[in-house]
């Protein structure tokens, strides 16, 4: 996949999800940065704080301050330090999904044909969202000056287009109409990384209309 060339389309059977986390993010992230600092900086005691009213632009707000309050790496109280967290936070859960989605095909959960099919296609779908959500990371280590608005474009293409996998993935079981024990699951877990993925890219946006600080 050539990552500069990522286009975003969604399925025609796709309900309005993706659209509107988009559409809202995109517009709750220009007010933001307005009425905050460029990587504004506080002491140890004042990063919870921080965390909680940058968590304030996003759909998620609850989601988005729990994950990145536990959040074990280091953190400080910088916009693009909680843009890189929230994006790791959402690789890591993406990932750890496309294994128990393989782990649960392999062992030939109890599904009718139908689920199986979804499931197939959202194996797929995981993979494709952990490839672009990977990217944005990468994008957001190595930032540069000169093309700094060049990047956060691409992270946030990337972005938007994991969020549109995993909604197809979502789309492919509701479709269905099922309510088995497999479709519960997976509609369970791809939503929580939804919610992760959006919330990122909320955050992402934010960082992206400060300008970097450079």
């Amino acid at each position: 996949m050539n990552m500069s060339r990522v286009r975003i389309t969604m399925d025609p059977r796709a309900n309005s999800f993706s659209v509107i986390v988009i559409a809202v993010i995109l517009g709750s992230a220009t007010a933001a940065a307005t009425n905050q600092k460029v990587n504004p900086v506080y002491n140890h005691a004042d990063i919870a704080d921080f965390i909680k009213t940058s968590c304030n632009v996003t759909l998620y707000p609850e989601v988005c301050y729990s994950s990145l309050y536990s959040y074990p790496g280091s953190l400080k109280a910088k916009q693009s330090d909680l843009a890189k967290a929230a994006v790791t936070v959402s690789l890591i859960n993406a990932r750890n999904v496309s294994v128990w989605a393989a782990a649960l095909k392999k062992r030939s959960a109890p599904m009718n044909e139908g689920e199986s099919a979804a499931l197939k296609d959202c194996i797929g779908n995981f993979r494709d969202t952990a490839y672009e959500i990977s990217g944005s990371l990468a994008q957001l280590k190595h930032l540069k000056p000169k093309i700094f608005q060049f990047q956060m474009s691409n992270v946030q293409t990337w972005m938007s287009a994991a969020l549109t996998d995993q909604d197809s993935c979502l789309n492919g079981f509701q479709d269905l109409n099922a309510s088995g024990q497999v479709t519960a699951l997976v509609t369970d877990r791809v939503q929580n990384v939804c919610k992760l993925i959006s919330n990122a890219l909320a955050l992402v946006n934010t960082f992206a209309a400060t300008g970097g600080g450079y």
